[in-house]
């Protein structure tokens, strides 16, 4: 909530009216309706000089509303509210009323312009004349500003001034918005309306235009530009993903919707920028929206502040292509996923191709609802693990080549590629920091200065997994609590999953039998070494461990449990 500056008399009696308002709804339902996107302003009557001056009779509290969504559930629920809090503020004569942002009324610039008829300037009659009555009372509560008050609706025109009646004129061209625009302006405006496009400019629309309907505009895309299929680096940790991504801009309509997962800096964003631009360009696609989960989150709850849902539908459902990035930001934000899986449904029931990315698999995301996760598992999930040796050396090779100005030994890329980790992004990095090296030194810099220049990200940039880490990773995988595998519960749901986790950290850690066992609150070391025998033996055998619903085979718990490590 903001108002505009004014006098002192002005800013308190705004104030008065907002403790009041606030007094009325509650100090909840004040903030969330009246806080953001509305401005309040008081209209007073002005002295000769144009200089407002103290609150009358005439004084009209303003309340201007950024979208008319917002306007009308305003003046649906709060009417009786307004009114009264106008009164406490103003007195009982007092008023308000409510404008929105597309249709405020013109500036009263133009009555600078008023020339009489000797050709010297009037400033300052057009305002006054439709704000003021003959006996100096203000009429700036009038809803229509150029409407003259009603006591001097019957009086006849012969005694009014040539300037009052250019004033009049005036008055009704600038209505029309017709002095303010030139024929280009108006053109413009013309082409914009008739595509449907929400044309924004300096000037303020006026009441023609802001009833006109207009087409719900396209949301903004994120730029895909360098990020096409011939700059993506395949290897055995990404071909498969890789392949489906083909499939889907051959034939859009096989496998949608097509999710892909994985820990960061595997390709997955890329792969969505270029199937984007595929869209667009191969299967000539007009409307393909390509955006974050935080985009979506972002414009649902400010269409639920402005323009309505309706409008934000109309931009989430009449597209030929949507592709969002991230989805596993949505966990947990009921409203958000309840409009994402109606906008799921709509598109998916049309055949509109859809394409996801998250760092986990739909059904492994904490606080994705089970619809969400069922719809987006029931085309194609496909995984893109951490970069491999060979894929690291080609990227590695490749941006050598296009951000250096000298030539590298293949010998000293293959030794820096072992030292990194399977993060693409910081491939992309070392490759930076060589290419500044040449230019420091004027030569190939040796492992050494890559080395002491890079330390950081030479080094494995991801955390080793520890015996917390790894605990939680598994209760999130079979649903359990997460101090649960420390209990004394011998249930086939918790012990097993305990195995596999006194197993892992074995494996994933460099920590003693003796303090596994401690940590999952075995008596000795046995514990841990009993655990780590029997799931070699439901690795042979395929057993399935768990219980209920949360029940896999051994193998499947571990990929599980790995890919939540490495996210």
């Amino acid at each position: 909530m903001s108002s505009t500056q004014g006098s002192i008399e002005t800013q308190e009696a705004i104030e008065r009216f907002a403790d009041a308002l606030r007094q009325r709804i509650g100090t909840d339902r004040f903030r969330l309706w009246f806080t953001h996107g509305i401005e309040f302003d008081l209209e007073a009557s002005h002295d000769e000089s144009g200089d407002e001056v103290a609150v009358d009779a005439d004084a009209v509290i303003v309340l201007r509303v950024s979208g008319p969504f917002a306007a009308d559930r305003i003046a649906k629920n709060f009417t009786a509210d307004l009114r009264a809090a106008s009164a406490m503020a103003l007195g009982d004569h007092g008023r308000f009323r409510m404008v929105t942002a597309a249709a405020t009324t013109q500036p009263e610039l133009i009555a600078d312009a008023v020339e009489t008829p000797s050709g010297s300037p009037q400033r300052g009659k057009v305002a006054r004349s439709s704000g003021k009555s003959h006996d100096g009372k203000s009429n700036s509560g009038n809803l229509n500003r150029n409407e003259p008050p009603a006591h001097q609706a019957g009086k006849s025109s012969r005694g009014r001034s040539p300037a009052r009646k250019s004033a009049g004129k005036l008055s009704s061209l600038l209505a029309d918005s017709k002095l303010t625009r030139s024929a280009d302006e108006i053109a413009a405006e013309s082409d914009a309306s008739s595509v449907g496009v929400d044309r924004r400019g300096t000037r303020s629309p006026s009441r023609a235009e802001s009833t006109t309907a207009v087409t719900a505009p396209l949301p903004e895309s994120l730029p895909t530009a360098g990020r096409t299929l011939d700059s993506f680096i395949t290897g055995p940790c990404n071909e498969f993903a890789f392949s489906a991504a083909t499939m889907a801009m051959s034939t859009p309509e096989v496998a949608t919707p097509l999710f892909l997962h994985g820990p960061t800096g595997t390709g997955k964003s890329h792969l969505l920028a270029a199937i984007a631009e595929e869209f667009r360009r191969r299967r000539r696609m007009r409307r393909v929206i390509l955006l974050t989960a935080e985009q979506f989150t972002n414009d649902f709850v400010g269409s639920v502040n402005s323009t309505g849902l309706p409008s934000f539908r109309r931009k989430y459902r009449e597209v030929d292509a949507l592709l969002i990035d991230d989805v596993h930001f949505l966990a947990s934000k009921t409203a958000t996923l309840r409009e994402a899986l109606y906008t799921l449904e709509t598109l998916a029931s049309a055949g509109k191709p859809l394409v996801f990315t998250a760092n986990l698999p739909p059904a492994d995301i904490r606080g994705l609802t089970g619809e969400v996760a069922g719809r987006m598992s029931s085309g194609l999930v496909c995984p893109l693990l951490a970069l491999d040796a060979a894929t690291r050396m080609n990227l590695l090779t490749r941006l050598v080549k296009t951000r250096c100005v000298l030539d590298c030994d293949p010998g000293l890329l293959a030794e820096v590629s072992e030292s990194i980790s399977g993060d693409a992004r910081a491939v992309t990095g070392v490759a930076n920091l060589i290419g500044m090296l040449q230019r420091m030194f004027r030569r190939e810099p040796t492992i050494e200065e890559i080395r002491q220049f890079g330390g950081d990200l030479m080094r494995n940039t991801r955390s080793a997994p520890t015996l917390r880490s790894i605990e939680r990773a598994v209760c999130d995988a079979f649903g359990l609590e997460r101090d649960g595998l420390r209990g004394k519960a011998q249930t086939r749901r918790v012990s097993e999953p305990r195995t596999l986790a006194m197993y892992l950290a074995r494996t994933h850690t460099g920590s003693a039998y003796t303090e596994i066992a401690q940590h999952f609150g075995r008596r000795s070391h046995t514990g841990a070494i009993a655990a780590q025998q029997k799931v070699e033996q439901w690795l042979a055998s395929g057993k399935q461990i768990g219980g209920g619903d949360a029940a896999m085979a051994a193998a499947d718990a571990i990929a599980r449990v790995e890919a939540r490590l490495r996210a």
